[in-house]
């Protein structure tokens, strides 16, 4: 009789405790629905698998999937049309599972004059930047931009800058870290981190001199206001 009790005893414990266990798991997906019930979901695209650097917009809509996530972590320029990316092709490899923003592409003819990184008759040379010294990581293949050098003169007198050249075409962006939130005009967005490995498309003149000056000091882009889009 002992030996029976004694078994009931370990049954009914058992019982109790599987209750309180899917009492548990039940009142935290409660929760969680309950949070996610009082935010607005809306529709973004997401990729499917790895999207190769150089896929057009048509091909996209077959690798990608439609996800519905909270407003505030929609991506800023989410795109929400394909229309918005007609005729443009991937600038760079898009993960699986990031969200499709318009940042990712450049006009199909941009890539073109990049199909190999280097225009016809130009010399390819990539460099590490900091974020702070690409732009705030906003640089994309196909910016046009300005070079500038900064000597180090080893505290003998102040450090000293020259514009190296200018309109220089951007083939390519690899980033070793992310590259942050597009920043919007007063609003305060996360920073990129991590190295920018920029490759530019340069003249043997202007080669020479981005390579010396990287060897003396260090070299900042600028946004051009010369540039608007035409080629160096």
């Amino acid at each position: 009789m002992t030996y029976q009790r004694r078994t009931v005893g370990i049954v009914a414990a058992l019982v109790l405790a599987l209750l309180g266990t899917l009492g548990l798991v039940g009142y935290v997906q409660g929760a969680k629905n309950d949070a996610v019930a009082g935010e607005k979901l809306v529709r973004v695209y997401v990729a499917s698998d790895r999207i190769p650097a150089g896929t057009a917009a048509s091909r996209i809509p077959d690798l990608v999937k439609i996800e519905k996530v909270p407003a505030k972590v929609k991506a800023d320029q989410a795109i929400t049309n394909f229309k918005a990316v007609k005729g443009d092709v991937t600038s760079i490899d898009v993960l699986p599972g990031e969200q499709l923003v318009t940042s990712r592409f450049v006009p199909a003819n941009v890539a073109a004059a990049t199909a190999k990184g280097i225009p016809a008759g130009m010399f390819g040379a990539t460099f590490s930047l900091d974020p702070e010294q690409a732009l705030g990581g906003q640089v994309r293949a196909g910016d046009h931009v300005a070079i500038v050098g900064i000597t180090n003169n080893n505290g003998a007198v102040s450090d000293t800058s020259t514009m190296l050249a200018s309109k220089v075409l951007i083939t390519s962006v690899q980033i070793d870290g992310s590259n942050g939130d597009n920043p919007k005009r007063k609003e305060v967005t996360t920073a990129p981190t991590g190295k920018f490995f920029v490759t530019f498309a340069l003249n043997q003149a202007d080669l020479e001199k981005v390579v010396a000056s990287v060897n003396s000091g260090r070299i900042w882009l600028a946004a051009d206001p010369s540039a608007n889009g035409a080629a160096q």
